[in-house]
Protein backbone atom coordinates (compact mmCIF):
# COMPACT_ATOMS: atom_id res chain seq x y z
CA UNK A 1 0.00 0.00 0.00
CA UNK A 2 1.86 3.12 -1.19
CA UNK A 3 1.64 6.25 0.95
CA UNK A 4 -1.59 5.08 2.57
CA UNK A 5 -3.52 4.96 -0.73
CA UNK A 6 -5.66 1.80 -0.78
CA UNK A 7 -5.55 0.00 -4.13
CA UNK A 8 -8.89 -1.81 -3.94
CA UNK A 9 -9.96 -1.47 -7.56
CA UNK A 10 -8.87 -3.47 -10.58
CA UNK A 11 -8.32 -2.45 -14.19
CA UNK A 12 -7.76 -4.66 -17.19
CA UNK A 13 -4.60 -3.60 -19.02
CA UNK A 14 -4.27 -4.41 -22.73
CA UNK A 15 -0.60 -3.91 -23.65
CA UNK A 16 0.09 -2.36 -27.05
CA UNK A 17 2.19 -4.56 -29.35
CA UNK A 18 2.24 -2.83 -32.74
CA UNK A 19 0.09 -1.45 -35.54
CA UNK A 20 -1.46 -3.77 -38.10
CA UNK A 21 0.52 -3.21 -41.34
CA UNK A 22 -2.55 -3.64 -43.56
CA UNK A 23 -5.15 -1.55 -41.69
CA UNK A 24 -2.92 0.59 -39.43
CA UNK A 25 -5.05 -0.45 -36.44
CA UNK A 26 -3.47 -1.02 -33.01
CA UNK A 27 -2.75 -4.63 -32.03
CA UNK A 28 -2.91 -5.44 -28.31
CA UNK A 29 -1.42 -8.36 -26.40
CA UNK A 30 -3.01 -10.59 -23.79
CA UNK A 31 -4.97 -8.48 -21.29
CA UNK A 32 -4.15 -8.80 -17.59
CA UNK A 33 -5.60 -7.40 -14.37
CA UNK A 34 -3.78 -4.88 -12.20
CA UNK A 35 -4.64 -3.43 -8.79
CA UNK A 36 -5.07 0.33 -8.77
CA UNK A 37 -7.07 3.28 -7.52
CA UNK A 38 -9.36 5.01 -10.04
CA UNK A 39 -10.34 8.63 -9.48
CA UNK A 40 -12.70 10.31 -11.92
CA UNK A 41 -11.86 13.98 -11.81
CA UNK A 42 -11.15 16.47 -14.54
CA UNK A 43 -7.60 17.87 -14.62
CA UNK A 44 -5.46 19.79 -17.06
CA UNK A 45 -2.26 17.79 -17.74
CA UNK A 46 0.54 17.78 -20.29
CA UNK A 47 0.91 14.87 -22.69
CA UNK A 48 4.20 13.37 -23.93
CA UNK A 49 4.46 16.16 -26.55
CA UNK A 50 4.12 18.95 -23.97
CA UNK A 51 0.62 19.97 -25.05
CA UNK A 52 -2.06 20.73 -22.45
CA UNK A 53 -4.84 18.13 -22.54
CA UNK A 54 -7.89 17.56 -20.33
CA UNK A 55 -7.74 14.34 -18.32
CA UNK A 56 -11.00 12.75 -17.15
CA UNK A 57 -9.54 10.03 -14.89
CA UNK A 58 -6.38 9.21 -12.96
CA UNK A 59 -5.21 5.67 -12.25
CA UNK A 60 -2.84 5.18 -9.29
CA UNK A 61 -0.59 2.10 -9.40
CA UNK A 62 1.81 0.72 -6.82
CA UNK A 63 5.51 1.25 -7.63
CA UNK A 64 6.34 1.37 -11.37
CA UNK A 65 4.32 -1.08 -13.48
CA UNK A 66 5.35 -1.83 -17.06
CA UNK A 67 2.82 0.32 -18.94
CA UNK A 68 3.04 2.76 -21.82
CA UNK A 69 0.96 5.60 -23.25
CA UNK A 70 -0.09 3.26 -26.10
CA UNK A 71 -1.76 0.72 -23.77
CA UNK A 72 -5.50 0.53 -23.18
CA UNK A 73 -7.24 0.32 -19.77
CA UNK A 74 -10.74 -0.93 -18.96
CA UNK A 75 -12.42 -0.31 -15.61
CA UNK A 76 -15.79 -1.62 -14.44
CA UNK A 77 -17.28 0.35 -11.56
CA UNK A 78 -19.60 -0.80 -8.77
CA UNK A 79 -22.68 -0.23 -10.96
CA UNK A 80 -21.36 -2.49 -13.74
CA UNK A 81 -20.50 0.40 -16.08
CA UNK A 82 -17.32 -0.29 -18.07
CA UNK A 83 -15.14 2.62 -19.17
CA UNK A 84 -12.19 2.38 -21.56
CA UNK A 85 -9.29 4.75 -20.94
CA UNK A 86 -6.34 5.81 -23.09
CA UNK A 87 -3.33 7.17 -21.16
CA UNK A 88 -2.25 10.76 -21.69
CA UNK A 89 0.72 10.82 -19.34
CA UNK A 90 2.52 8.50 -16.94
CA UNK A 91 4.04 10.19 -13.89
CA UNK A 92 6.02 8.06 -11.40
CA UNK A 93 6.33 9.55 -7.90
CA UNK A 94 9.69 8.76 -6.31
CA UNK A 95 10.80 8.46 -2.70
CA UNK A 96 13.98 10.06 -1.31
CA UNK A 97 16.05 7.03 -2.34
CA UNK A 98 14.92 7.40 -5.97
CA UNK A 99 12.66 4.34 -6.09
CA UNK A 100 9.17 4.73 -7.53
CA UNK A 101 6.50 4.28 -4.85
CA UNK A 102 3.44 5.35 -6.85
CA UNK A 103 2.65 5.84 -10.53
CA UNK A 104 -0.09 8.25 -11.62
CA UNK A 105 -1.54 7.61 -15.08
CA UNK A 106 -3.71 10.43 -16.41
CA UNK A 107 -6.27 9.21 -18.94
CA UNK A 108 -8.73 10.67 -21.41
Amino acid sequence: MPLGVPLKQTVVVSPFISNDPDWNEPVYGTPYEAKCRVTNETKLVRNQHGQEVVSSAQLLFNKLPKISTSDKFEFTDENGVTETYAPISIDPKRWLNGKAILTVVSCE
